[in-house]
């Protein structure tokens, strides 16, 4: 008999005895990291991820007039189209020295005169080297030639945001130029080509519409490195793990 008082020696009460019901410990929220401000009456606010892989560039509103993100402006890629051409008319000068191009130039009494299989070869060097430069600089990681560098802009994805690959800068470089070698049309390609941007919703010329590409600021679309030494657009560098990864623990 335990005359209304618990069992003595720590043992369990007897069944239908009454048990004290224990009070209910209040749900524990995370608390926020430190220099978070909190809202007067509100939930913990949590600290947004920052870089902003994602958050550019956003898919373009049907009803918003301006970019749905930051662009190079006109002037920006005017004088890194600029810078590029001249760091790449050095190495065709010299190569088109080298194959003898120039050697009448000297003398007056004669015209330099290109022969048919002539201009086809010069016209087929300057197209792969022109190419194999903006193909391999503007698909890289990075996506920025030597001008777009100076400039602090670069080429992206504008679906992903990161950087378009060698296919697509192969073709991206293919619809601007190869139109401007059509007799007639093609000066008048280049003009609309690059001036299209200036009232294009995106600020994209007509080779970024066909290829869905964007000239961006570096400042909006930082270039980061994880510790794995892979680049990423926006994302902010993961440190390593402790002690390093070990796949047999």
């Amino acid at each position: 008999m335990t005359n209304g008082h618990p069992p003595q020696g720590g043992q369990p009460p007897p069944e239908g005895y009454p048990q004290e019901e224990q009070p209910q410990q209040p749900q524990q929220w995370p608390q926020p990291q430190q220099g978070q401000p909190q809202p007067e009456g509100g939930y913990p606010q949590y600290p947004e991820q920052q870089g902003g892989y994602g958050q550019y560039p956003q898919a373009p509103n049907p009803y918003q007039s301006g970019p749905s993100g930051p662009r190079a402006n006109f002037g920006q890629r005017l004088l890194a189209l600029l810078l590029d051409f001249v760091i790449l008319f050095v190495p065709l000068l010299i190569v088109f020295a080298l194959l003898g191009a120039f050697e009448d130039l000297g003398d007056d009494s004669q015209v330099q005169v290109f022969s048919p299989a002539e201009n086809i070869l010069y016209t087929l060097i300057g197209l792969a080297l022109t190419w194999s430069y903006y193909t391999f600089l503007e698909g890289g990681p990075s996506g920025q030639t030597i001008g777009k560098k100076a400039l602090s802009i670069r080429v992206i994805s504008q679906d992903t945001g990161g950087p378009i690959g060698y296919g697509r800068a192969l073709g991206r470089n293919a619809v601007r130029g190869l139109p401007g070698y059509l007799p007639v049309i093609g000066l008048f390609w280049v003009l609309l080509d690059n001036l299209w941007m200036l009232w294009d919703r995106e600020k994209q010329t007509l080779h970024d519409k066909a290829t869905k590409t964007l000239v961006v600021p570096v400042a909006a679309y930082p270039i980061q490195q994880d510790y794995s030494g892979q680049q990423s657009y926006g994302a902010p560098p993961q440190p390593p793990p402790p002690g390093g990864y070990n796949p047999n623990p």
